[in-house]
């Protein structure tokens, strides 16, 4: 679905939404039977859901054709009318089903955000934030749809289930976007680190918060209290590092009042957890006290201020990873011969995982620098065979023995678990392009050199990113497959060639790399990532490994991975070079 195609343009048909939005606001502030926090509630859908929905994607970017963004946007005004009509009726059925568009609207949202989420990962936190705001606006909508039709869950009474709604409207939705919005205005530096931590309690505590009102007292307000510190953080951040980096006078003043505003609120929401938690009314802080100063403090000075105020300029978004990724995924077993299978062996006869190293160069990587016999590897790899050693780290053992029986029938991936060396051969073979998507693509294919069965099947293929080529490996899995995009630098030795560092581990937020698995519907990052390193036998280095190294090595790597940063593998390899042949496998132990 893309709207844009037909003459509408997101940020417009948002800003215009926000604008009638507005006007009918103000209208039933001056002529309307609702109640104050009913009011505070409809300033939400009818004006900073559109407003906030419009800074989101970047001008022109490709979030902008995503169905789900287009489906919260056109049908927002309409979810919109609907919840203002709701509260023109008693609670009931009728009221309650006024709600369910407005429920459709956040659940494309909240779709949304898991779509914008799940291929780049938690970071950068400000686009985190952003994507917890999309997620928590659907738990609000819920919550109002309950109030509407009069029911009580858990023995909450109305008032609790309605200050729920609001609150996930606000802390949940609009807190987390403006600290999203902000965070793309700042720079690193010490300020970063305390708007890391102010995000971390923003994205967490309204969650938190809602479970200590439903679990126990002191979680509640242990998590408020948190929440405050995050909150005036961001507030000191705001205050002091972003508004005075703007140029544009409105917007300055604009975000000085909605920090301050949302500061002293938060004292108020902080008094009033203490006071619940004591049981004893603190300075006066009744529920009647928050409406008046907490809710309209937070929706008047923080949101409204805040939103109206960096929508006169809008921080640049981040750079979505838009890699080509391989499409080829298996029916069930890979195997050494998953090419011919399926028909997609190419017309070309590539001998190495890439033709030239040279096309890796760029400013601060040089291939000239790179050891000779490392190169002939990469450009020639199916010259060699590789003797190979894996170690799986403690808490990750007994998984690996549980996989083993899965990449064992599959024949993809099965790397032992033992403490025995093993011996592969190599195989590189060319892939049809336009079966795999990318172009120039070609699979390494690795065969156990005993059982003939395939222990790694890859296919290999280049991409660019801002001046930058990747290393872009997909291995076929069931249905599916996992993606690596790799960057190259060199590694010192202790002689005047160079080694090789292949990795996806992040060197800054804008880069181009990581480990995805790629499914039929989108790619989702992975909470892993991977080193590889391959230095020449001869070279004495530190981190090189030797128990494998023999008169017969050329050269010695290493394979590193992580899971949730916690390291659970390590491959060490001694790589030989046997001879310029690319025979199969079936071939070679034939002669």
């Amino acid at each position: 679905m893309n709207a844009s195609r037909l003459g509408f343009h997101p940020q417009r048909v948002s800003d215009g939404s926000a604008v009638i939005g507005g006007a009918m606001w103000l209208a039933i502030v001056v002529g309307g039977p609702f109640r104050r926090l009913e009011l505070l509630l409809l300033l939400a859908p009818l004006v900073l859901v559109p407003l906030l929905l419009g800074m989101i994607p970047a001008e022109g970017g490709r979030e902008t054709s995503s169905r789900w963004y287009w489906c919260a946007v056109l049908g927002q005004p309409i979810g919109a009318l609907l919840v203002t009509a709701s509260f023109a009726l008693d609670h009931g059925v009728l009221a309650g089903m006024l709600i369910v568009p407005w429920g459709a609207v956040t659940l494309s949202m909240a779709l949304w955000g898991l779509e914008r989420l799940l291929p780049r990962g938690p970071e950068p936190l400000s686009e985190l934030s952003i994507d917890a705001g999309l997620l928590y606006i659907t738990v609000g909508s819920c919550w109002l749809l309950i109030s509407r039709l009069g029911m009580n869950p858990l023995g909450f009474g109305d008032p609790i289930v309605f200050f729920t709604g609001i609150h996930f409207h606000y802390a949940g939705f609009v807190l987390p976007l403006l600290a999203g919005i902000a965070g793309r205005a700042l720079s690193n530096g010490v300020w970063r680190r305390i708007y890391t931590f102010s995000v971390v309690t923003i994205v967490f505590g309204p969650g938190l918060i809602a479970a200590g009102i439903t679990l126990s007292p002191l979680v509640e307000v242990v998590a408020v209290t948190a929440l405050t510190v995050g909150v005036v953080a961001f507030a000191l951040v705001t205050l002091l590092a972003i508004v005075p980096a703007r140029t544009n006078r409105f917007q300055q003043a604009a975000l000085t009042v909605s920090s301050l505003a949302i500061a002293a609120s938060m004292v108020f929401a902080f008094g009033y957890g203490l006071s619940e938690f004591l049981g004893r009314t603190l300075a006066g802080l009744q529920i009647g006290t928050m409406v008046a100063f907490h809710g309209h403090l937070n929706a008047l000075g923080f949101a409204l201020c805040g939103a109206v105020g960096w929508r006169v300029a809008v921080p640049a978004s981040y750079s979505v990873c838009h890699a080509p990724f391989s499409s080829l995924t298996a029916d069930g077993r890979v195997g050494a011969d998953y090419l011919e299978r399926n028909g997609i062996v190419g017309p070309l006869s590539p001998s190495g995982q890439m033709d030239d190293l040279a096309a890796y160069d760029r400013p601060d990587f040089d291939s000239g620098a790179v050891h000779p016999a490392i190169r002939t590897f990469y450009e020639h790899t199916a010259e060699y065979e590789l003797r190979y050693k894996a170690t799986w780290h403690p808490g990750f053992r007994t998984g690996a023995r549980l996989a083993k029986r899965l990449t064992m029938r599959i024949e993809q991936l099965d790397l032992p678990v033992g403490a025995n060396s093993q011996r592969t051969d190599s195989q590189i073979v060319d892939i049809d392009d336009s079966v795999d998507g990318r172009t120039g693509v070609r699979a390494w294919i690795r065969t156990d050199t005993e059982t003939g069965n395939a222990v790694f099947v890859a296919a290999y293929a280049t991409h660019e990113h801002d001046g930058e080529t990747y290393m872009n490996i997909g291995l076929p899995l069931p249905w599916c497959n996992l993606s690596a995009l790799l960057w190259m630098d060199t590694i010192e030795t202790d002689v005047d060639s160079a080694g090789i560092r292949l990795s996806s581990r992040t060197r800054d937020e804008q880069g181009n790399k990581g480990l995805y698995l790629i499914t039929p519907h989108l790619p989702v990052r992975l909470p892993m990532c991977e080193d590889f390193r391959v230095w020449p036998a001869s070279v004495d280095a530190p981190q090189a490994p030797t128990t494998l190294r023999t008169d017969d090595t050329a050269l010695v790597a290493q394979h590193e991975m992580w899971l949730f940063g916690q390291q659970f593998l390590t491959i060490q390899y001694a790589i030989e070079h046997v001879g310029s042949t690319n025979e199969s496998p079936e071939s070679k132990r034939r002669s």
